[in-house]
This record gives structure tokens, sequence and C-alpha cells, in this order.
């Protein structure tokens, strides 16, 4: 007797995960190869960061316009305990790459905060001491173009948009990903 219940309650759950799960069924981790196209970014929080990226000034701007061959774009949110644990990786892995003669001219660094405001990226930049850009990405632009929304996620890029090399999730040395990074790197 307590069984009919139990039906309509279930059928209630499914009917309200079906669609939830139909969306993150639809994302498929970003692979090599993947073509991102021209993703779009907000302005760089600095003049500093702006030149960094060889940019006129801090104001919106696209992949193409980042003066470098590659660009290592980190999608991350400030409030995920796995970013946290990737930061200091991360900002380990620039600063090889910064002083490694085959990349410190080819490739620049960027993260873009998915979901986060100004405010919260600036807060993130201090507190993990990133020495690179990190831009805010309040409408998840960066999560839009390579269809895929979980963080952290590292991708190296090319000029034209294409995934070179991808990282889902954190990793924990920075050397390995040097060593993976610098095997793609022409």
């Amino acid at each position: 007797m307590r069984k009919a219940p139990l039906l309509p309650f279930l059928a209630a759950v499914l009917l309200t995960l079906s669609p939830l799960t139909a969306a993150l069924a639809a994302e498929a981790e970003p692979r090599v190869g993947l073509m991102a196209g021209n993703i779009p970014f907000s302005a760089p929080l600095t003049p500093e960061e702006a030149q960094y990226l060889g940019l006129d000034k801090p104001a919106p701007f696209t992949l193409k316009d980042i003066k470098a061959t590659y660009v290592l774009i980190e999608s991350f949110n400030t409030t995920c305990p796995h970013c946290m644990m990737q930061a200091p990786v991360l900002n380990r892995l620039y600063e090889l790459a910064s002083q490694d003669a085959q990349l410190k001219d080819k490739v620049k660094f960027l993260s873009a905060g998915q979901g986060n405001d100004a405010m919260a990226v600036r807060m993130w930049k201090a507190f993990h001491k990133v020495p690179f850009p990190v831009l805010p990405d309040p409408e998840s632009k960066l999560g839009k173009a390579i269809n895929f929304s979980p963080y952290p996620v590292t991708l190296l890029v090319d000029k034209t948009g294409k995934v070179v090399w991808v990282h889902v999730g954190a990793f924990e040395k920075a050397e390995e990903a040097l060593k993976e990074i610098k095997a793609v790197v022409k």
C-alpha cells in the first residue's frame, strides 16, 4: 500500500532531473582539435595586463587581438575548491613558461572567471598572487565558446582558436604540464 505514493514522487523527480541530465549530456569535454573560434574576453583589469597581452588599452578584446602565437587560458570560478588548489600550480607553470626560451615569447597566459564579476576576480588575483591577467566572465562566454561549463579547464589555443592542448580538472605538477605544452608548441 505504501508503494503507490512513491511512484508519483519518483516520476516527479525524474521529470525534474531530465532537463538537467540532457543539458549536461550535451557538453563534451574539450579535446585537442576543438575549434573554439575567436573567443571574446572582457577588458583586462589593469593597463599592465593589457600591455602583457599586447593590447593598446584595457578594453574588451578577442583571442585574435592578443599578441602571441598561443594563449594558455584557464577557465575557473572563484568558489571552486579545485580551482583554488590549481591556482599555485598555474602560477608555477606561468613562472616556468616565462623562463623557458621556447615558450616565453610564444605563449601568453590568462584566466577567465566563469560567472564571476570584476570584484570577485580582483580578490582572486590578489589572494592567489596571480602574476598574469585574470578576467571576469560573468556571462561565461568562454564556457559557451568551448561548450563546456565545468572548471577548472586549461586550454592552449592557437591564433585561430584551435585547441592544441587541454587539461580538464586541476593538475598537480606544473613541470608535467610544461613538458606536455612544450611538445605541441612549434
